[in-house]
């Protein structure tokens, strides 16, 4: 009996060291893996997942599809992210919009970003821009308000969605400049863009990379942008700030999510391959010319930036800065 009880005993520490060994504990994707984008095709976030999703299916050895899941300022594809199996078939690529603000504002948004989002790392970060319809013939800040102060029933700006920073940046425009702006949410930036374009609305605030290719190609004007310098791409476009306009300052980002339970090797490996993607000087090179500026951090970073996120806009919000 004690000959069979060693043997099983041996038996069972094999097996123990087996399924203990690092190449049975060791976890991967599920391929292909979902890149969910909150907002029509067309806008910056779609770009750049579709500009990073080649690098980052070889850095990770699996093929990645974006999905374009649009629709509720965000919620419906962070919903779907917070509801999917944390197993690493499903990522998200979002804006502060969607990753910061948008539960802030709308109590009924279906998720928390701390509570229900994994950040696993920021891509790239971006100026917000106002940008005018050409229709208004204003070439500069000055002249825009000269526009709306004389036409008060076109002081209006288009934002890609409803509340957070855009509408903040708009409203605190005309509360300095006393004009009553109205703001008018679409459902990601590429409608409003063609309605700006069209003269239905005198001007649009966004992040500067959804404007940047109509700006160039003269098909409406960008006439300022948030931060405490001007962007090295638009080196002719004042900020804000030097314009006389304080508190307009604020930066935008891009990052990527994760269910809030994926394992954690699982999380370090697509944090890694984040930045594997932006050291590729194609792709590099592609970011800077959307405008953005590419800003990648790691696991534990990316969290703090969310936690500082909320931390800052959440008083902001709860005293209506995103919804006038």
């Amino acid at each position: 009996m004690v000959k069979r009880a060693l043997g099983t005993l041996a038996c069972l520490t094999a097996l123990a060291a087996v399924a203990w060994s690092p190449s049975a504990l060791s976890q991967d994707f599920k391929s292909p893996i979902k890149l969910l984008v909150p907002f029509p095709p067309g806008g910056s976030t779609d770009a750049l997942a579709r500009l990073m999703a080649p690098s980052l299916s070889k850095a990770l050895g699996h093929n990645i599809i974006v999905e374009n899941r649009p629709g509720a300022s965000g919620q419906i594809a962070a919903t779907l992210l917070k509801n999917a199996p944390a197993d690493g078939s499903t990522f998200l690529l979002a804006p502060d919009h969607v990753g910061v603000m948008v539960p802030l504002i709308m109590p009924t948004a279906g998720y928390d970003t701390l509570r229900d989002l994994l950040p696993i790392g920021q891509a790239a970060t971006y100026p917000i821009a106002m940008s005018v319809s050409n229709s208004t013939e204003a070439r500069t800040l000055e002249e825009y308000l000269a526009y709306v102060k004389r036409e008060p029933a076109k002081a209006n700006f288009g934002v890609p969605v409803v509340g957070g920073a855009f509408e903040l940046v708009g409203y605190k425009f005309g509360s300095a400049a006393k004009v009553k702006m109205t703001a008018v949410p679409y459902n990601g930036s590429a409608p409003m863009m063609t309605d700006m374009m069209a003269g239905s609305i005198s001007s649009g605030v966004m992040g500067l990379p959804d404007g940047i290719e109509q700006h160039r190609a003269g098909k409406i004007r960008t006439i300022a942008v948030t931060g405490d310098k001007r962007s090295s791409i638009l080196p002719d476009v004042p900020t804000f700030q030097e314009m006389g306009f304080e508190g307009l300052n604020v930066m935008s980002w891009h990052a990527f999510f994760a269910p809030k339970a994926l394992p954690r090797p699982l999380a370090e490996k697509f944090n890694q391959a984040i930045a594997t993607a932006l050291q590729d000087a194609d792709v590099r090179k592609r970011i800077a010319e959307m405008a953005l500026e590419v800003a990648p951090t790691s696991l534990d970073e990316a969290s703090r930036i969310i936690a500082d996120g909320v931390a800052f806009w959440k008083p902001l919000m709860a005293a209506g800065g995103g919804t006038k």
